[in-house]
């Protein structure tokens, strides 16, 4: 792993995302019609014109007013910005980690743990970063989660009933955070990564999210969407598998029907996965995606809006990464 100073932050995040180059060896996820005309529009570019100066924008969320949070790896450290409704800008919420920099990943999934908590998952080999962080984003103050620097690469994150469930992508384990208490919840070979992407670094578990008592987790180096139940007690559930994705499925969000919806890092598409298994392509394109990293659903009115953050790092792998120019970017997805 490199260091997270912006001058560095497109190495890093080619590092630790070169496993989507496996990946393209599987066939593409089989054709299907979506259910209703789909419309993408580019809420907002971060593009510098240098690509080796771009920020790495991975994790994304949307608060109650509509605005929309993601954590941006910049040559200023680790942060998290916000964009309000109609904004051409960004703004600095806080600083997780700071310009001087450290082995990691950076800051990656982001998800509101009540209407002004935002939790956020950051990879860092420093114990006092590494993990769970709260921010309020109306004053910036961040408080590191004691504990959860035990979370070997914490990736992203979910809330339900008042817990954060995390996935540790190297451990092949989801954690959960109840009050003071921080533990494994679950651990299965379903969870591990393959261990032939990033040489000594299993890629498994990665998005997650929580929908009518069930959680549903990603796998990226095997492909799979795989669900387990939570119960009132927390106890271990039994997981099992939704559906076989051929890809690199990244992120996960669940619309108000319970259908798992991912975005495919290396092959720029947004899919969702049915009841039966079967998967959606809903976007399929280098000219809206590139390098799609995470994706949430907007609230209220705008709720079956889905926002996709590009993540852009397909310039470092040509004929690896199905090359886009769009650059690092939110995408509205109606």
């Amino acid at each position: 792993m490199k260091m997270v100073p912006r001058s560095l932050t497109r190495s890093l995040a080619m590092a630790g995302m070169a496993f989507v180059a496996v990946l393209f060896g599987l066939p593409a996820v089989a054709d299907a019609s979506p259910d209703r005309t789909v419309s993408t529009e580019e809420v907002i570019n971060f593009s510098t014109g240098d690509p080796a100066a771009d920020p790495g924008t991975e994790g994304i969320a949307v608060g109650a007013d509509g605005t929309i949070y993601v954590s941006a790896n910049t040559a200023d450290g680790g942060q998290i910005w916000a964009i309000a409704p109609g904004a051409t800008q960004p703004v600095v919420v806080t600083t997780l980690i700071p310009p001087t920099g450290g082995a990691g990943f950076g800051v990656l999934g982001l998800h509101f743990d009540g209407d002004e908590l935002l939790a956020a998952a950051n990879t860092f080999a420093d114990p006092a970063l590494n993990g769970v962080w709260r921010v309020d984003v109306a004053t910036g103050a961040a408080e590191h989660i004691a504990g959860t620097e035990a979370i070997t690469l914490p990736n992203d994150l979910t809330t339900w009933a008042g817990k954060i469930y995390v996935t540790d992508s190297a451990g092949g384990a989801v954690w959960v955070v109840d009050g003071d208490s921080v533990d494994i919840w679950l651990q299965d070979p379903l969870l591990e990564g393959l261990g032939q992407l990033v040489p000594g670094l299993p890629i498994g578990a990665n998005g997650i999210d929580a929908f009518g008592g069930k959680l549903y987790i990603a796998n990226l180096e095997k492909g799979l969407i795989t669900t387990a139940q939570i119960n009132g007690r927390s106890s271990r559930s039994t997981l099992r598998v939704l559906a076989e994705i051929d890809g690199a499925p990244d992120g996960v969000e669940v619309d108000q029907r319970g259908r798992p919806h991912t975005v495919l890092v290396g092959q720029n598409e947004l899919v969702r996965v049915e009841r039966d298994g079967s998967v959606t392509r809903l976007v399929d394109s280098a000219d809206v995606l590139d390098a799609p990293a995470s994706l949430t659903f907007g609230r209220g009115r705008d709720k079956s809006t889905i926002y996709v953050v590009n993540f852009s790092i397909g310039e470092g792998f040509p004929g690896v990464i199905e090359q886009s120019n769009v650059g690092p970017s939110i995408v509205a997805v109606r």
